[in-house]
Order: structure tokens, then C-alpha cells, then sequence
């Protein structure tokens, strides 16, 4: 792990308290600390573990080159670099590339990664950010002209200078149902006031005392790749192997295995690719018979089996819990709003299984929902392919054979796409439809104004994406940006990477035609049984057949409301009436009208046929900030000291397949 910081235009007593200050609170984890001071700019990386040292002195050392970096990427002119391995001229090299021509070196460059450098001459500080913005940057600009980043959040609240300030607003726009049911970044605001980040695929420039932000790749870049007219699936298999194969660079390397088809063709890339022996494969299951429908435990077992690979399955029973609804209990892992992934203490468990085999990197299928699932927008891209043939067979099916509804069926999803004004109108209505949800009646006046100004922004946002023209390739868009905002979270002992995430797999998405995502037929049976046809198809040799030609997706509704059961005292205590209920102070929520409502979501949660509907993300959102508020109510150095890197709790069972190593845990 290294968290690196910048400083440009600060003091040197200003640098000197902030290394001072994260050096002493990394001392029992760091390995090692590497600076550079040059005048004008401060530069230096911290390594470190969530695991805690022997007490031996971390190593010391100058940096060379006033560069900086974390994660890796590969450059047609430098090769593949890692920045935990960067030796002196390979940092010197990275240095020239981008203090002469760092617009095109980032897009250029493949890779999960966070750049800083100084370029002496012109006075200029560049800091880029990778293509989807798989690692945040955060920065905050001094009313001295200074100008303080870090790609990590927990290291700039180290220094004194940069405020500990609560954006309110924002916290209360996570309420809405453009956060609460979707999962969007807010781009480049942070829940702190004056905290900023650095936007995905983006060039950072800092000169004369300013910061301007310039993107170098996006939507243009996406509108203007040629559609493929060829079978889509050996380039998909050759692209995904490529990528994946760049990710395992560790001896061993954690890949999250749900029993889902993304995280399986990941898998199927990984051997296709002959790295059988780098890779762990872990999945997260319930030991519990009421748990039987929320996980693919007998499914994961059987595809570890058949493919001779080692695995093994956490059962995750105990940890099907809201973190930190007893305040204090766990870990603050993340800091920039609440901990959006969906089970934060089984990502802890993860990661004391890194620790065991000694790990700092785990992989992901994350993305492939975004990306290739595809949808039934596929009559368009036949007509603007001039497949009429094909556009008369796929209609006529999909329609039942029903003239009516053919015609109907034709015009709103083949002709209206070539209307102006009616295009945008239906695509949003047809295609955002479902995205709009009543909100709960616990919610103010106040809020349910901002909820309707939040709808008018996503309306908007949807609107940016019309360069694309095909109703598939914009539904890609829309649904991939902006970040997922689980991207912020903190890397807990190893770093995620996502292949799906990656530029080049992104690109030949967007160049895929969408009948080549969606099979219509196939969809009539069971929507998830038409989608991500490509993954399904790359690596039938690899992947057993009750995998690849999966029907329907796990429901996650049981893990929901075992959650909500495992908490229900703590939940009852957090929303007490006779305490103070802080959203309630703020305005959004009516404390009175929530209890009402959690009280009865807590009842209904003990019915195993209750699914507790859109509703449940309100509450959770709801559930989430107020802990996360409590808990920034009790300020910095409070906040910091809680999210201070440490050991992992072992909080789960584990079964193990095949013959992977026993953990050094279970032998004790």
C-alpha cells in the first residue's frame, strides 16, 4: 500500500508538522518513507500495511525525481512500471514523459493509477488520474496560494492547514434518489466543504497559482470509435486476457469469485492466460439454510472443483451487519461519506485472508454490469447497420408475432431513436423509467424539493450523452458514468483492480454493437439470461456450462434483511426520539416519521417472503449518513485515529477447496 502527498507554495514548518504528523500515526504499519524537497514543490510516499510491524525502523530514503505514484500502468515508450518497484531511472523516465508531454503520455498510458510530478522549468505541477478514476486524488487549494494533494483523504486531514469541514448539502443530495438508488460520484466535490477531487481521466495542471482540469479522454473519444462488424467475442477474449494477464503481476493475487458471470470470466481470463498458480480464488457465502437464496456457495464449490482450482469460501454469517450501527465497534475504512460498498465487514475479512497469504492485491468482476450486460435497445443499431432483415426478424419476435405491437414496439425503439427532440424524450422515458422512485414519506418538505432539483440534473446528465446516438451505446454511458462512488473506498490490506475498468475493454464495449450484448429472444425468457453475451460466449472451453448459461441473477434481498435483524437494537438506539437525531437536525428527515417507519421495516424483515422493495435503499442510505455524521461529529483527530490502518479482524469461518494452503490463522 503507499499513500503519497504533494505540497506546493506551503511553508517548511507546514511540511515539516505534516510528515511529522502522518509518520507518527502510520509508525506501527510503515515499511518505508521516501521524500523530495526542491525549493517550491515537496513531494513524499509512504509504505505501508494494514498489518502491524515488528517495531523495526521504517526504511528512509531521498526521492530522485520530484514524481510520485501509486498502482501501475503500462506506456508504449516505458513498458509495463509498477510503483511499488519504481528503481531510480525507471522514476526518472516516468518524469520526462510526463514534464514534456503529459497530455499525451496519460492517454497513451493503460493502467489503475495516480500520477503527481514537477516540472522545474515552467514551474508546473501535473497530477493525472487514470482512465475511470479507479484511485481518487484529493486536493484543497490554501487562501495562501498553497496547494496540498494526496491520493488519500485520511493524509490530507493530517495536515493542519486543510479544514474539517462537513459539506451538509452534500451529505443531504446522498438522500436522494440519484444517490440512494443509483450509485454516482459527485464528480468533483467530496463531503467535505473544501475538499476537492481529481475527476477521472483528467490532467490536472497547476501553474501561476491556478488548477485547471483537462480531460483527456471521454464521451468524444467513445462517439468516434467505428461499430465492429465482425463476431465481437475472439477480440472480447484476447482484450480481456491482455488486461487481466497485466493485473497479476504478484505471486498470488486475491480474485473475488461470486459465481456470477463477470467475476467467472475474469477467472476464465486469468487461466486462459496461464496464471492457474497466481491466483486465489475467494468467495463470500452464508452458512445459514435461511441464507440459501443470497449466495452461490454450492455453485462456487462445484466450479472450483471442476476446474481443479484451489479456493476458498468465507461464510460471512457473522458479518451480515451494518457497519458501525453500534458506533465505535468497527473501523472507519472509508471517510469520504459513508462506506458505500454493500457489505463493508466481509471486505475486512478479505483482507486478513491478504495478510494470511501475503498479498497487498485482489481482483475484481466489478463493471461488467455497466458494461456489458446490455439491454433490449437493439433495434436501432440494426437499422443504422442497414440490417433490415434482421431488424424485421428481431421485431417480429420480440413482439410475440403480434402486428400491434410490433408497430408499436418498431417506432418507440427503431424509429424515435432518428428523431430529433422524441429521441431524447423517449430514451429517457423508456430507458430511466425505472430510476424514479417515490420517496418515503419521512422526508421534509425541504428534501423532497432538492429531490425534485436532483431529477432535473439527471435529466440533464442523460442529455450529455446524445453524441453517442445509438440507444445501446448511450445506455453504456449513462449507466458507467459517473464513478460508481465505491471507487473512493479505502484500500483495506490489498488493492481492488477491476479489468472491466480498464480503457481498452471499455472501448471495445462502446465499439460493440448492442445485438451483440442483448439477445433478444433469449431475454424474453429471463432479462439476465439476454445480457452479457460476450462474456458468456469468450470462454465456453474454460467455464462449465451452469455457469456461462446462467438464467438468473443471486438475490441479495436475505442479506438486506438479516442485516437489519442483526442490528435491531443498535438500529433503535441510533434513531432513539429522546436523542438527537442529527439529519433531523438538518432538516432532511421528520425523526418522528422514521422511527414509524423503521420500526416496521424491522418487523416486516422477519418475513423470508418480504423483498422490503426499493424502500430499503432510503433506509440503508438514511441508516448509513446518520452514522457517518455521528461519527464526524466527534471531529478530526477522532476521525483519524478510527481510521488509522491496522490489523484486520478475522471475522468469519472459512471452507477450504482443494488443496489451498491452510491459513496460518486456522493452524493456530
Amino acid at each position: 500500500m503507499k499513500m503519497w502527498i504533494a505540497l506546493h507554495g506551503g511553508s517548511d514548518h507546514a511540511w515539516n508538522n505534516w510528515t511529522r504528523s502522518l509518520s507518527v500515526w502510520l509508525q506501527d504499519t510503515v515499511t518505508a518513507v521516501a521524500t523530495y524537497e526542491g525549493g517550491a514543490i515537496k513531494m513524499a510516499e509512504f509504505y505501508y500495511r494494514y498489518q502491524t510491524n515488528s517495531k523495526e525502523q521504517p526504511r528512509k530514503k531521498r526521492l530522485r525525481s520530484p514524481f510520485v505514484m501509486d498502482g501501475w500502468l503500462t506506456h508504449p515508450n516505458s513498458g509495463f512500471q509498477r510503483a511499488d518497484k519504481l528503481s531510480g531511472p525507471q522514476r526518472a523516465e516516468l518524469h520526462s514523459l510526463l514534464s514534456n508531454r503529459p497530455q499525451e503520455m496519460l492517454r497513451a498510458s493503460h493502467g489503475d493509477f495516480t500520477v503527481a510530478v514537477w516540472e522545474e522549468s515552467s514551474q508546473t505541477l501535473y497530477i493525472g488520474s487514470d482512465g475511470y478514476g479507479t484511485r481518487p486524488i484529493y486536493y484543497w487549494k490554501g487562501p495562501s496560494n498553497e496547494l496540498y494533494v494526496s491520493n488519500d483523504l485520511r493524509a490530507l486531514l493530517h495536515a493542519e492547514a486543510v479544514p474539517f469541514a462537513i459539506d451538509y448539502e452534500r451529505c443531504a443530495m446522498y438522500l436522494s434518489s440519484q444517490y440512494a438508488v443509483g450509485e454516482n460520484s459527485f464528480d468533483e466535490s467530496t463531503f467535505f466543504q473544501e475538499i476537492k477531487k481529481v475527476p477521472d481521466a483528467t490532467l490536472s495542471v497547476w501553474k501561476d497559482n491556478r488548477l485547471a482540469h483537462r480531460s483527456y479522454w471521454g464521451i468524444e473519444d467513445l462517439a468516434q470509435l467505428p461499430m465492429l462488424q465482425t463476431d465481437a467475442v475472439p477480440l472480447f477474449r484476447e482484450r480481456l486476457i491482455e488486461v487481466v494477464n497485466e493485473r497479476l503481476y504478484h505471486e498470488k493475487t486475491i480474485l473475488e469469485v461470486s459465481g456470477g458471470l463477470d467475476s467467472a470470466g475474469v477467472l476464465a481470463a486469468a487461466l486462459a492466460g496461464g496464471n492457474r498458480e497466481r491466483i486465489l480464488g475467494v468467495n463470500i457465502s452464508f452458512a445459514g439454510d435461511d441464507m440459501i437464496q443470497s449466495h452461490d456457495r454450492d455453485v462456487v464449490r462445484k466450479l472450483f472443483q471442476d476446474l481443479q482450482l484451489p479456493g476458498i469460501i468465507i461464510l460471512g454469517d457473522n458479518t451480515l451487519r451494518i457497519a458501525n450501527a453500534e458506533l465505535g465497534r468497527d473501523p472507519l475504512w472509508y471517510l469520504d461519506g459513508p462506506d458505500p460498498r454493500a457489505n463493508v465487514l466481509v471486505n475486512e475479512m478479505y483482507n486478513a485472508l491478504a495478510n494470511e497469504f501475503q498479498t497487498d492485491l485482489g481482483l475484481t468482476g466489478e463493471g461488467g454490469d455497466f458494461l456489458f450486460s446490455g439491454e433490449h435497445y437493439v433495434l436501432d443499431s440494426l437499422l443504422r447497420q442497414k440490417k433490415y432483415k434482421a431488424f424485421g426478424q428481431a421485431l417480429w419476435e420480440w413482439a410475440d408475432k403480434s402486428v400491434s405491437r410490433a408497430v408499436k414496439l418498431g417506432f418507440a425503439y427503431g424509429i424515435a431513436p432518428f428523431l430529433p427532440g422524441l429521441n431524447n424524450y423517449l430514451y429517457y422515458k423508456l430507458a430511466w423509467a425505472d430510476t424514479v422512485c417515490e420517496m418515503p414519506d419521512y422526508f421534509t418538505q425541504t428534501h423532497l424539493n432538492r429531490e425534485s432539483r436532483s431529477k432535473q440534473e439527471d435529466y440533464q446528465r442523460y442529455a450529455k450523452s446524445q453524441p453517442l446516438k445509438y440507444w445501446g451505446r448511450r445506455y453504456h454511458y449513462d449507466y458507467t458514468w459517473p464513478r460508481a462512488s465505491y471507487l473512493d473506498a479505502v484500500g483495506v490490506s490489498m488493492q481492488n483492480m477491476h479489468p472491466f475498468y480498464d480503457r481498452r475493454i471499455m472501448e471495445l464495449s462502446f465499439s460493440v454493437s448492442t445485438e451483440q450484448h442483448y439477445d433478444l429472444k433469449r431475454g424474453k425468457v429471463e432479462n439476465y439470461y439476454g445480457t452479457k453475451m460476450l462474456i458468456r460466449k469468450a470462454f465456453t472451453d474454460i467455464l462449465p456450462p451452469y455457469l456461462y448459461d446462467r438464467v438468473t441473477k443471486t438475490s441479495y434481498a436475505h442479506m438486506a434483511r438479516k442485516s437489519l435483524q442483526n442490528e435491531k437494537r443498535n438500529l433503535l438506539q441510533l434513531f432513539d426520539r429522546s436523542g438527537e437525531v442529527q439529519l433531523h437536525t438538518l432538516g432532511v428527515i421528520d425523526k418522528e416519521k422514521f422511527w414509524d417507519h423503521l420500526v416496521g421495516t424491522l418487523i416486516r424483515s422477519t418475513d423470508v417472503n418480504n423483498d422490503l422493495g426499493m424502500s430499503y435503499q432510503f433506509l440503508r442510505a438514511v441508516i448509513d449518513m446518520e452514522i457517518w455524521l455521528q461519527e464526524m461529529s466527534r471531529g478530526r483527530r477522532h476521525v483519524l485515529e478510527r481510521a488509522k490502518p491496522c490489523n484486520p479482524r478475522w471475522l468469519a469461518d472459512v471452507e477450504l477447496i482443494g488443496e489451498s494452503r491452510r491459513p496460518q490463522h486456522l493452524a493456530r
